[in-house]
């Protein structure tokens, strides 16, 4: 089926960039000792990699949720989907309030995991439990294979 191609090709980029991301950001962080020490340009190219390995991971690894024969343990990532989706929900409309001189929140999702990195750490774990029924029916369907 071409579609869960796609869905696997994209999951599998998405993971890659996210990966990516990490390393860079983190290797920039690690190298100057501090994530907030971090130099230019190196840490802005791994937020934007990181955000959107993010992106395309919550996408695709729900995609894949619905479209997979996985049967009930699609469930598992309603929870994690849930909190993606209301952290993206808040940090693209509410925004992260800031004490500039406009007054006004920032809006940029790269900003606001820096800001904030704890968010980091949480919207990171939420999506890659949303590909917790991926990985549990691939483990299910080999313990099987392998049983015979």
């Amino acid at each position: 089926m071409p579609i869960m191609r796609i869905g696997r090709a994209g999951l599998a980029v998405g993971l890659v960039t996210l990966l990516a991301g990490a390393l860079v950001a983190g290797g920039s962080a690690l190298i100057a000792g501090d994530w907030w020490l971090a130099r230019e340009p190196w840490i802005d190219i791994g937020l934007t990699l990181l955000v959107v390995g993010l992106a395309l991971t919550a996408v695709f690894g729900a995609v894949l949720d619905v479209i997979e024969p996985v049967g009930w343990l699609r469930l598992l990532a309603v929870p994690p989907a849930l909190v993606v989706g209301l952290l993206w929900a808040d940090w693209l409309v509410i925004g992260l309030s800031s004490t500039g001189f406009d007054g006004h929140a920032e809006h940029d999702v790269r900003t606001i995991i820096y800001s904030v990195p704890y968010l980091l750490v949480v919207v990171l774990a939420a999506t890659l439990l949303i590909c917790l029924p991926l990985v549990v029916a691939r483990l299910a369907r080999s313990s099987v294979t392998s049983a015979r």
